[in-house]
């Protein structure tokens, strides 16, 4: 019985740890109309936004449309850049989507739906 609820409380732990990202970041300054190339990680599940200004910079959003999830896909940002918390390790600096948009060629290159998306 004792195990079983250890358990159970290591789960919720685990859990509520994984939910509670984007608010815990903190946002540093504003980037706008950033021009980058969706890429696919080694895993498969992550991806990151490079800008073509900078190759070495690697941006990770969760508000990255399922659409736009497409390796080698163009795109154009803006948004809020943050700041990776100490003694934490990323794939990339944090962003919290302000709007992100493809080209006409990329639209139908990739066959997407929607050509820009908006958050708030």
């Amino acid at each position: 019985m004792k195990k079983n609820f250890l358990f159970a409380a290591f789960t919720l732990l685990t859990v509520f740890a994984a939910t509670a990202q984007p608010s815990d970041f903190e946002w540093e300054k504003k980037i706008k109309n950033v021009k980058a190339t969706v890429k696919v990680m080694s895993n498969g599940e992550l991806f990151v936004l490079t800008p073509d200004s900078n190759e070495s910079m690697r941006y990770v959003s969760q508000q990255l449309p399922e659409e736009y999830k497409k390796d080698g896909l163009k795109v154009t940002f803006t948004g809020w850049e943050g700041k990776i918390p100490p003694n934490v390790r990323m794939m990339g600096k944090p962003l919290k989507l302000e709007c992100i948009y493809v080209s006409k060629t990329e639209r139908k290159k990739f066959k997407l739906k929607k050509s820009k998306y908006t958050f708030k």
